[in-house]
C-alpha cells in the first residue's frame, strides 16, 4: 500500500521501519543489557515471544525458519537456562510441547516495561497534537491486528 504515488519509495512499511529506526535511536542501553544478563539471542527472544502460548517443536522451527535439529539445540539451551519446559502434547504423547515457565515470562515482561520506556523517552519529543493523533491511530492498528481484520503468518502445528 503506497501513501504518496508520487514518491514510490514511501510506502507504509518503509515509514514504519523509518519510524522504528527513530525509535531505537532513543534506546539508552535499556534492553540489551537485560537480553545479554539473560544470555538470550534475538531469536531466541523471538521464540520466546512465540511461545507466550505453548507450541510445538515444529511450530517453532517453522517460525524461526530453522531445521528441527538447530530448532532443538536452541530449545536445548533456554530450557538449562529455564526459560521455557518442555512437556507432553495432551492429544499426542509423541509431541513435545513448549511453553514459558514464570522465568520466561518474567525476562519477557522485563524486556517489555524497557522497551515500553525507551518508546515513551522517544515519543516525548512529539508535539502534544502528533502524540495524541499517533496514539489514536496505533490505537485502532492494534485493535485490528487484535481482531484479526489483518492478515497473519500461518504456523503449522503439527510435529
Amino acid at each position: 500500500m503506497k501513501l504518496h504515488p508520487e514518491c514510490p519509495l514511501t510506502t507504509l512499511g518503509t515509514l514504519l521501519t523509518r519510524f522504528l529506526t527513530e525509535m531505537h535511536r532513543y534506546d539508552g542501553g535499556r534492553t540489551l543489557p537485560i537480553m545479554h544478563a539473560a544470555n538470550v539471542t534475538m531469536p531466541q527472544l523471538a521464540v520466546l515471544e512465540f511461545t507466550r502460548t505453548p507450541r510445538t517443536v515444529s511450530a517453532i522451527a517453522v517460525y524461526a525458519g530453522l531445521s528441527r535439529p538447530a530448532t532443538s539445540q536452541m530449545l536445548d539451551k533456554l530450557v538449562r537456562r529455564r526459560l521455557i519446559r518442555r512437556s507432553e502434547s495432551a492429544q499426542d504423547r509423541r509431541q513435545k510441547m513448549i511453553a514459558l515457565t514464570a522465568t520466561g515470562e518474567h525476562l519477557l515482561d522485563r524486556i517489555a516495561v524497557a522497551r515500553a520506556e525507551r518508546f515513551e523517552a522517544s515519543l516525548s519529543v512529539l508535539p502534544d497534537d502528533v502524540a495524541r493523533r499517533l496514539e489514536r491511530t496505533l490505537g485502532a492498528v492494534n485493535a485490528a491486528l487484535h481482531d484479526g481484520h489483518l492478515p497473519t503468518a500461518t504456523v503449522v502445528e503439527d510435529e
